[in-house]
């Protein structure tokens, strides 16, 4: 994969389209020039961005997502701020991306995305060379506080 065709196209446009290695397609957006709605889930490739979406986080509260597997969305309350990307229960959905493949896209769009599927297969015109680590079905969730508190929505 081109990374600067990517990092070009995702400046230009505000979204790419992305294809892993077991024919997943989705889409990365930019959270300011798209609307996400509530099905949209920010993806982050350092701790220090979760304090763009929730605020801040006890060091429990890090760990936790520091620690836990790719396959894990966390679902948080927001940041004083914009709301976009909320759920209807109040909560945003967060996934801190460590795959090497997918943290280094990440890391070189510079910027939090937001991951929407695809329902269409449609080709897409960039394919990745792993897995993406989340799954449309099937991944795990757990709904985290600033304060530490856990409650595992599935496991």
């Amino acid at each position: 994969m081109d990374y600067r065709a990517v990092k070009s196209q995702f400046r230009q446009t505000g979204k790419i389209t992305l294809e892993d290695s077991r024919g997943q397609v989705f889409e990365w957006l930019s959270p300011g020039r798209h609307s996400t709605g509530s099905t949209g889930v920010f993806l982050i490739h350092e701790l220090y961005q979760l304090q763009a979406l929730v605020g801040s986080f006890s060091e429990v509260a890090l760990d936790i997502v520091e620690f836990s597997p790719d396959k894990v969305i966390f679902h948080s309350p927001p940041a004083i701020g914009p709301k976009n990307g909320m759920n209807s229960t109040g909560l945003i959905k967060f996934a801190l991306i460590k795959s090497p493949f997918w943290h280094r896209l990440l890391f070189e769009l510079r910027e939090t995305v937001v991951l929407q599927w695809v329902e269409n297969t449609e080709e897409a015109p960039h394919s990745g060379e792993e897995p993406f680590p989340l799954q449309a079905k099937g991944s795990k969730a757990m709904e985290l506080h600033a304060d530490g508190k856990v409650k595992i929505i599935n496991s």
